[in-house]
């Protein structure tokens, strides 16, 4: 299946569809999931799909819904049986169920097996490249804290509660990206003293040009190994998709998110040289910090410059990356090396406590990383071992294997040192940081018979020295399984759950030392979703039990009914939820994904005895202009006479929010 560089508009619509259903089932079960930049690669690779009897696995890496086990049985076989006469042979390969297949064929397809990279004329640029310019603009309803005038007529917040960006993206096939990006948050000035947007981001991408794979100007990412030394990318953590614990792709990609932070602005490029790749990059940046004194205690990462505080700390310090990787790259195996120094204007100083006495401090660091990737019969082995300019390591090693085509596992063991604070690191584990940590983690993922999935996994990390919350050393357990049943193509459901254990302080101790307590969680979920003709509709119910030490157990408990409908004779996509919820303290809050405009993503938090609803709808006022509109709102039922703190605070027991999105392509 070979998809043409201009899909017809019926057949992109169809695919905008697929797209979007993907990452709305993977969105529900991944932390952190990037669903903005994920829409915009797949939509890509649509326009240009990959080659399946010339690809690699960095590209497969790309169809990030297939697990590691899936992506390396893909290459083997190639590997083993030569080129791919059709698309069909995917039915072959271990490990690949037909929801899979069907998931891929609007990405792949079977050519040539020689690589015939065609040269670039800028007249087909200028007349087959594709522009879409968006437009959106988001409002609280409810008026914060930050925006009331006091007695002086002066408010907290310096802008408008407004908030609005431009983005434009340019594509030519998948080797030319141009894009810029403008925004301003809810609170920010705008058009103040000149200043404008508080943000803007511009990025320029070339792929396969000469012995160049990749050139990257502006903002971007750089992702290598296992992301022990650099991984810009949001971290998958653990899941209901039990194998895949890592699928970030090496090398560099454009930078198209509005996070004000993690990326890198300047330049780099990889070359192939034969058998080796070898990728260059240099960053030279404003960040925000605190640079009173002299010195900054921690990064502003939020991207928030609403208030004079938040405005003085806006690009006060200034960080330069420069780094590279350089890998050998074989059927069977795989090694690389990468090696990144951080520099700053200002040293940053943690304000010192007992449990981040350990944090990195100074004005530059180097770290430095070695990283593999084997295949032996069907074992596949991974890892990185990596070290910081302090002498301290961290190793992270893992193993997947599929004895049969019904059954994979993945065993991960990882030591971070409570010393190593590589400042880019980003890989798996319990802990959001990766340092200070032990532990092995173990997933299968198991098709017993017919339409029947099982998934589960088990994760036991130990902490060496001490945490934020907890003042000595400690302990993690956790346990999930899920299960889906799938009784036709429109019909599906799941069980699952999820136990966790971790040790943290008991602040009523009288003891002179600190005292851990076990603080014990069970999480359980169900959901059923049908299609009926032009409906959707998802049923979910979700809750959990806590309790600390001896203490009462406490509850949380939520359930939702989500409907889609698609019109046949306008150009119309309705989505609606209604939910409750009724959770008895903070710990037993509930977060569920939410449908949202494009470009956007909603995963909020709800605690307390409340209500909440969604109304999301996508029209086509012409061929090539799409609007969204969403409106959410939350209303409490717990006599609580205001919602939020701080600045954010409003009064009432609602909070409802607007946001509109318009998408022109050209």
């Amino acid at each position: 299946m070979v998809l043409s560089a201009h899909l017809p508009s019926r057949e992109l619509k169809s695919i905008e569809n697929l797209i979007d259903e993907i990452l709305f089932r993977l969105a529900e079960e991944e932390e952190g999931f990037e669903y903005s930049m994920h829409y915009d690669e797949l939509l890509a690779l649509a326009q240009s799909p990959i080659n399946l009897n010339r690809t690699t696995q960095d590209e497969l890496k790309d169809l990030f819904f297939l697990s590691d086990i899936q992506i390396e049985n893909i290459l083997f076989y190639i590997y083993q049986f030569g080129t791919m006469q059709t698309i069909y042979e995917l039915r072959l390969i271990d490990g690949l169920t037909e929801t899979d297949i069907e998931r891929m064929l609007p990405f792949v397809y079977v050519g040539e097996k020689q690589r015939s990279m065609k040269k670039i004329y800028w007249r087909e640029v200028l007349k087959f490249g594709k522009s879409n310019l968006f437009v959106r603009f988001d409002r609280n309803l409810e008026t914060a804290r930050g925006f009331i005038p006091d007695e002086n007529g002066n408010t907290r917040y310096t802008g408008s509660p407004l908030y609005h960006s431009l983005r434009y993206q340019f594509q030519y096939r998948n080797r030319i990206f141009f894009g810029i990006t403008a925004e301003k948050d809810a609170g920010e000035q705008f058009l103040a003293d000149g200043k404008g947007y508080d943000f803007f981001s511009a990025y320029v991408q070339l792929n396969e040009i000469g012995r160049f794979k990749t050139i990257a100007l502006g903002d971007f990412r750089a992702n290598f190994g296992e992301g022990l030394v650099m991984r810009q990318n949001f971290r998958m953590g653990k899941s209901a998709q039990a194998l895949n614990i890592s699928r970030a792709r090496a090398g560099l990609r454009k930078s198209t998110s509005t996070d004000e932070y993690n990326f890198l602005r300047g330049a780099g490029a990889t070359m192939n040289l034969g058998r080796f790749d070898v990728t260059a990059f240099y960053s030279n940046k404003k960040i925000s910090g605190d640079t009173t004194g002299g010195t900054f205690p921690t990064i502003s990462k939020n991207g928030l410059h609403r208030t004079t505080t938040e405005l003085a700390r806006r690009k006060a310090v200034n960080q330069q990356v420069i780094g590279g990787n350089i890998s050998l790259i074989q059927n069977n195996y795989q090694i690389g090396f990468t090696l990144v120094h951080t520099s700053f204007s200002h040293s940053l100083e943690p304000n010192r406590n007992v449990y981040n006495a350990l944090f990195f401090s100074g004005k530059s660091q180097t770290s430095a990383g070695f990283h593999y990737r084997l295949r032996w019969h069907k074992l596949n082995f991974f890892g990185e071992t990596a070290m910081t300019d302090n002498l301290a390591f961290a190793t992270t090693n893992g193993v997947s294997f599929l004895p049969v085509s019904r059954a994979g596992f993945v065993v991960l063991h990882r030591h971070f040192a409570p010393e190593y604070n590589a400042l880019f690191a980003n890989a798996f584990g319990e802990s959001s940081r990766t340092s200070n940590e032990k532990g092995i983690y173990i997933g299968t993922e198991i098709y017993p018979i017919r339409q029947w999935k099982i998934s589960a996994y088990a994760d036991v990390a130990s902490f060496p020295w001490l945490r934020y919350g907890v003042s000595s050393p400690s302990q993690t357990t956790d346990y999930m399984l899920n299960t889906e049943f799938t009784v036709h193509r429109n019909l599906w459901m799941h069980w699952r759950v999820n136990y966790k254990q971790r040790e943290m302080n008991f602040t009523a101790s009288t003891n002179p030392t600190a005292e851990l307590i076990p603080h014990e969680r069970l999480g359980f979920r169900y959901g059923l979703n049908s299609v009926y003709g032009n409906f959707r509709f998802q049923t979910l119910v979700l809750g959990n039990v806590v309790r600390r030490s001896d203490f009462e157990w406490t509850y949380g408990v939520s359930a939702l009914q989500d409907v889609s409908y698609v019109f046949t004779k306008i150009p119309l996509r309705i989505d609606f939820r209604y939910q409750f919820f009724d959770a008895e303290e903070f710990d037993n809050r509930i977060y569920t994904y939410e449908r949202d405009i494009l470009h956007a993503f909603s995963i909020p938090m709800n605690f307390g005895i409340g209500s909440r609803y969604y109304l999301n709808l996508k029209y086509d006022l012409r061929k090539n202009v799409s609007l969204w509109f969403k409106i959410s709102q939350t209303a409490f039922a717990d006599d609580r006479e205001t919602v939020g703190t701080g600045n954010d605070q409003i009064e009432g027991n609602r909070r409802t929010n607007a946001r509109v999105l318009m998408r022109w392509k050209f």
